[in-house]
């Protein structure tokens, strides 16, 4: 193009009787090719910018498409962060949040590398600034932290919100000082807003789960919870692997409702519970089986290590304060326990629940307050002692 010009220059000095080397030809050449040069810059722009408004949209369509997936917050999170770095050039965004129910604020880096690990430091909730009037002055001081914490340089900042309050900022940075387009920071406000209302819908999602597993009195998983578990447990079992059930039923229940109210009942039911969460190892899952019976599931368990278990929840159980529970009468609670363990006979959980049960009944059928093996496993001398 500044050829062009520049040729066409040439023909009309010669059309208007002027040379080249002349003064006025020399500014006219001048003028031809600087026009030219700023037509190319100008193309060039333009190009750019439609291929940044094209990443933009892009970015957007991945981002809601993304979030529309995304049912887990951890998910809703990588979702804004894989579309922010592909179409706003940043190199490093930061999710930083105010969890539910928790005290301090989560802040998450992740960079383009991707030999580089994200990073995490937790920060104090009261850089949340609530009462301020402008958004962005409300996350300044908590943007201020983010600096040195990550070593952020140039930078951008939208706030995040649930249910109307102020719980974190969504912040993009890049090592150089180039300015930000107005395309950028639009961006940033559409996706701190979808990432706002994407945490809030998948943490409610969240929370309804969690709540369809738990047994609303006790705090325990309920039998649903130990069923999905126990299945996906059989499937992915492999060979050798040791698994235990134990069975739990707390003793002369029906009387102790009946004499002290269903309300003292509750109270009981959740004390055992306590008693049995404390006995188990960490890799144990304890829930509440139905009415006063619970189950624990053991995991890599020996016949043994299982008695162990059993003995400690047993003993718990004995050791309750019964008139601080509000039966008045201080009779003891004492629970009832079958133990069945399976090691490379790769039995279901289901096959060792039935085994469990039987000796459950085993143990009620001898007196009550014991542990007793199931019958077809390996037997136990001390713990069915009672």
């Amino acid at each position: 193009m500044i050829v062009g010009l520049v040729v066409l220059g040439l023909v009309g000095l010669t059309m208007v009787g002027l040379t080249p080397g002349s003064p006025v030809g020399w500014l006219v050449l001048v003028s031809a090719g600087l026009t030219a040069l700023g037509l190319v810059l100008l193309r060039r722009a333009e190009r750019r910018a439609a291929a940044r408004a094209r990443t933009h949209e892009d970015g957007i369509r991945r981002l809601l498409q993304g979030l529309g997936r995304s049912t887990s917050p951890e998910a809703v999170v990588a979702t804004i962060v894989d579309a922010l770095q592909g179409a706003s050039g940043a190199d490093h965004v930061v999710v930083a949040r105010q969890r539910a129910g928790e005290r301090d604020i989560e802040a998450i880096l992740v960079t383009t590398s991707a030999s580089v690990p994200l990073a995490v430091t937790r920060l104090p909730a009261d850089l949340l600034l609530a009462q301020v009037a402008v958004e962005e002055d409300a996350i300044a001081p908590l943007v201020d932290r983010l600096r040195p914490a990550f070593g952020l340089r140039h930078l951008i900042a939208r706030p995040l919100h649930a249910d109307e309050r102020l719980i974190g900022a969504l912040v993009l940075s890049r090592r150089t000082d180039e300015a930000w387009s107005l395309a950028d920071v639009a961006l940033l406000e559409t996706a701190a807003a979808e990432l706002s209302i994407a945490l809030q819908r998948a943490e409610a999602q969240q929370a309804a789960e969690q709540g369809a597993r738990i047994d609303a009195l006790t705090g325990l998983p309920n039998r649903g919870h130990f069923d999905e578990l126990a299945e996906l447990l059989s499937r992915g079992r492999r060979a050798g692997d040791a698994l235990g059930v134990l069975m739990i039923d707390i003793d002369h229940f029906k009387g102790l409702n009946d004499t002290f109210g269903h309300a003292v009942g509750d109270v009981v039911l959740r004390a055992v519970a306590q008693s049995i969460a404390s006995g188990v190892r960490a890799a144990d899952t304890p829930a509440r089986y139905g009415g006063e019976e619970f189950a624990v599931l053991l995991r890599r368990a020996t016949t043994d290590q299982a008695c162990d278990v059993a003995l400690r929840v047993r003993a718990a159980v004995a050791a309750l304060d019964t008139v601080g529970l509000g039966v008045v009468d201080g009779r003891p609670v004492s629970v009832s326990v079958g133990v069945a363990v399976s090691g490379a006979s790769g039995e279901t959980v289901a096959e060792l629940v039935r085994r469990a049960d039987d000796a459950l009944y085993t143990a009620k059928r001898r007196g009550r307050d014991r542990v007793v093996v199931d019958e077809v496993g390996p037997r136990m001398p001390t713990a069915a002692a009672g």
